[in-house]
């Protein structure tokens, strides 16, 4: 009976608790009576979430004695554990996050996600903010990690998400073998849709790949990638090249010579024939130039 007695008259505190708040106190541990003064006695910074801190007997009674307060009345175990409450990633959720990411990517399409191996992770309770991206350039012939950015007030994580994923487009198929650095017309390409293989710049039009050269030898079926061609030069420095203004209705020729070498598109620097005066034009053609307004 006195031991009955003395039991009821004590609070006690069990071995491990679990919280859901950012800060530990003393009334996380041990339930006072509303009023108690060592209810609010600040603990620390409370774990990341699923994560468990550990505190000693003789710690807690330090610290309610530095603040002044009694424990006559507390009775602890040798250790407490204080555990973080958290959640999970609903799969669900996860898909259609790492779906959307797809589609920013590859918005002309059409995207079978095969699987997504949803993350076992704790995380903060409450509303999440969350976003998915993709790697600037995914090969999506291979699992792709999806990384979501999970966000809410204090609290931000990285998770990488595991994803297979089919993604097929139209592409530019070759029709005949191509050797290296041989020229690719459009009578060498048909466009098929197929699943994209590689992570080499994409071809968008024919204009894109016409005239363009072979780095290497290239069989009929293949894909054609950007990476697969170059641009061959249709200007040589010091080459005499034609220049064409034209100003209105008035069109004027003139032979000038190359300062550099340059490939389709490109501006470069050209000088008289008689060695008096430079200008600028853009490669138009194979040595052929159009002069740009405002220079002489």
């Amino acid at each position: 009976m006195i031991i009955a007695l003395l039991l009821a008259c004590c609070l006690s505190a069990p071995s491990e608790v679990t919280i859901d708040a950012e800060t530990v106190t003393l009334g996380s541990i041990v339930r006072f009576p509303a009023g108690d003064a060592r209810s609010a006695l600040y603990l620390g910074a409370a774990p990341q979430p699923g994560v468990g801190r550990s505190y000693g007997r003789l710690e807690l009674i330090s610290k309610i004695r530095t603040a002044g307060l009694p424990v006559d009345d507390l009775q602890f175990p040798e250790s407490i554990i204080v555990r973080r409450k958290s959640q999970g990633l609903e799969p669900a959720v996860v898909t259609q996050l790492v779906r959307e990411a797809f589609t920013r990517q590859f918005p002309d399409a059409d995207i079978t996600i095969v699987s997504v191996d949803n993350p076992d992770v704790d995380l903060a309770t409450g509303a999440l903010e969350m976003t998915a991206s993709l790697p600037d350039h995914a090969d999506p012939s291979v699992p792709v990690f999806v990384k979501l950015d999970i966000r809410s007030a204090g609290y931000s994580r990285k998770v990488f998400v595991k994803t297979i994923a089919e993604v097929r487009k139209p592409q530019p198929i070759l029709r005949n073998d191509i050797p290296a650095n041989g020229e690719i017309h459009d009578e060498d390409i048909e466009w098929k849709v197929m699943p994209l293989r590689g992570h080499g710049a994409p071809i968008l039009s024919i204009d894109s790949v016409n005239g363009m050269l072979a780095k290497r030898g290239i069989p009929a079926g293949e894909v054609i990638t950007g990476d697969l061609l170059y641009a061959p030069l249709l200007v040589r420095k010091g080459e005499t090249v034609t220049v064409k203004a034209i100003n209105g209705g008035i069109s004027i020729t003139a032979m000038m010579r190359a300062r550099s070498s340059a490939h389709m598109g490109e501006t470069i620097s050209l000088e008289h024939l008689s060695g008096g005066g430079t200008t600028s034009a853009r490669v138009v053609g194979p040595r052929l130039l159009e002069a740009i307004r405002g220079t002489k």
